[in-house]
């Protein structure tokens, strides 16, 4: 039963940051307070939405809470503002576009109790243009920092196991709510795109692991294409990440692939083109304005440290996503030859 009083231990918060979202959520929201977990609450974070978001869910949902924002402050900060009113052992977040099957939230619990290692549980996200097709079973994280959706396109009858998994995919997944407390919620710098990623790679730093739930699943109304403006929060939340998370050393020693993901990002801009090489210049200019608060949350990356980053790098994949407007198939598999060799050697000298 959903609730709306204060929460008990085992109960869950689910936290669905909307912004101009209704289209999606009055054919979503039916599935997430049909669930037969016994004790959840639905929170609905509206980020200033113009099309009256808010009212309409709670005027058509009154069991689901709204939390309204005078602005909006991005999927990261909403998000954090349901963290911090969290009482429960759990927090759940799942996107407006993503419809839960019956049994989603309960097997994301599970996933958590029989996996005492894992900080944070990812759903099975299902194509809702085609169910029987993947969008995500968590994310997949390259040495450069990019990130892609983990078995896109695949048979949703595959990935059938628990797994560990470089990274939740944002879409939906369940978190310790302690963990949330101990490392931090979201970098809300981001404003969106890849906070999924940064809280992941920051839990491993930690010492927790991600693991797969593949009885967890929803569908998700995704569209793989990248227009100019989320290019640029991609490309310049990447680089933050990197400078945020890694050691100086690390780093030092990642320069080389660091250098030539640039070069392979740019030809990818410039191939693609929609504004996209524009929108990777400005990234730079943002980078810089968020370098001095982002250099300074290194110490608190110390402070929670755990795990060495040669446990990170053995996470990280060597092969580059394949994407529309990628170089041709001769050069990908040039560039992952390259990235794979150094990939090894990265790996061997890496002993912190």
């Amino acid at each position: 039963m959903v609730i709306r009083v204060p929460l008990a231990e085992e109960a869950v918060d689910v936290s669905v940051v909307a912004w101009n979202s209704w289209p999606h959520l009055r054919r979503s929201l039916p599935a997430m307070i049909a669930q037969d977990y016994p004790t959840y609450r639905v929170i609905v974070v509206d980020n200033a939405s113009e099309d009256a978001t808010a009212d309409a869910v709670a005027s058509q949902f009154p069991d689901v809470e709204v939390i309204r924002s005078d602005r909006n402050e991005g999927y990261g900060a909403a998000n954090n503002r349901c963290f911090s009113r969290s009482e429960g052992r759990f927090v759940a977040v799942l996107n407006p576009d993503a419809a839960p099957e019956p049994g989603w939230l309960g097997a994301l619990v599970r996933a958590l109790e029989e996996h005492p290692e894992a900080a944070f549980a990812t759903s099975k996200v299902l194509l809702a243009s085609d169910a029987s097709r993947v969008n995500a079973c968590g994310l997949r994280v390259h040495l450069t920092g990019i990130a892609a959706c983990r078995g896109l396109g695949d048979d949703q009858h595959g990935h059938v196991m628990a797994a560990s998994v470089p990274a939740v995919s944002g879409a939906a997944f369940i978190a310790r709510r302690h963990v949330l407390e101990e490392i931090g919620g979201f970098d809300e710098r981001f404003f969106m795109y890849m906070e999924d990623v940064e809280l992941s790679l920051r839990a491993r730093i930690a010492g927790w692991d991600i693991v797969l739930a593949p009885r967890s699943r929803v569908a998700h109304d995704y569209a793989l294409d990248v227009p100019a403006w989320k290019f640029y929060y991609l490309e310049r939340n990447r680089v933050l990440m990197l400078l945020k998370l890694l050691q100086w050393r690390t780093l030092a020693l990642l320069a080389p692939a660091l250098i030539a993901g640039e070069a392979g990002v740019w030809l990818y801009a410039l191939r693609a083109g929609g504004g996209l090489a524009s929108a990777k210049a400005r990234s730079y200019a943002g980078i810089v304005r968020a370098l001095p608060s982002v250099l300074r949350s290194r110490r608190a990356v110390r402070r929670i440290r755990r795990a060495p980053d040669r446990m990170l790098l053995d996470v990280l994949d060597s092969a580059l996503p394949q994407a529309p407007g990628a170089p041709a198939p001769v050069l990908m598999r040039a560039a992952n030859a390259l990235f794979s060799g150094y990939a090894r050697m990265l790996r061997a000298l890496v002993r912190w």
